[in-house]
């Protein structure tokens, strides 16, 4: 296994550093257009931040007080939940990016999350790596599971890419190397869920809530 997986990411490493590429450059043009941009930009960022974290908290509001006492149910609870909507968040991008144009979605992603980490500040230095460390596991992901889907939808558009002679057994190819990366994928958001979730009940120890999360 750890072979095949290996062979998958050294197969599609072009199209993850490309793909990583444009991410980082959305996000960057995101933090310039939040700081120098028109209004209406920024007010559609505030806006879709705010819906997020009222489903956020819509979710996870109620286990507040059980995180903050340490309850190991709750916390387990919470680790599944999160690990559950972000897996689920990487297969919908991946079938998505299968149809290349939706790919669109990746750099708005990074576009918007550019444009949020603008205001982000903590009580140190320390608050903010431990932010951005588990944030970006998250982030690495989103790049991952798009490279799976874009693979897919170019190797049915030129078998060759993937060394076939016919798109069937091309379709077939990226699968199997989509299932490689998605070995990768689910490892990093078991270990990103657990950071999460302490990382949490860190913040709502140091009297903060949560949602938004934000280093304390």
């Amino acid at each position: 296994m750890i072979e095949n997986i290996h062979q998958s990411l050294k197969q599609q490493s072009k199209l993850i550093a490309l793909l990583a590429v444009g991410f980082v450059l959305s996000a960057l043009v995101g933090m310039a257009i939040a700081k120098w941009g028109p209004e209406p930009i920024a007010s559609w960022v505030t806006i879709e931040d705010t819906a997020g974290n009222e489903q956020i908290e819509s979710i996870f509001g109620r286990f507040r007080e059980s995180v903050r006492d340490g309850e190991l149910g709750t916390i387990s609870t919470c680790i599944l939940i999160v690990f559950g909507i972000n897996t689920f968040g990487s297969i919908m991008r991946s079938i998505s990016t299968v149809f290349i144009l939706p790919l669109a979605s990746l750099f708005l992603d990074g576009f918007t999350i550019g444009a949020s980490l603008l205001s982000l500040q903590g009580s140190s230095y320390l608050s903010v790596f431990l932010f951005l460390l588990m944030a970006g596991l998250e982030w690495v992901t989103y790049v991952l599971s798009a490279t799976a889907g874009t693979n897919i939808g170019l190797a049915v558009i030129s078998p060759k890419r993937v060394e076939c002679s016919s798109r069937l057994a091309a379709f077939k190819r990226a699968v199997a190397q989509a299932g490689s990366l998605y070995v990768v994928i689910i490892a990093i958001l078991a270990v990103q869920a657990v950071f999460e979730i302490l990382y949490v009940r860190k913040v709502l120890l140091m009297g903060g809530t949560g949602v938004p999360l934000a280093p304390w």
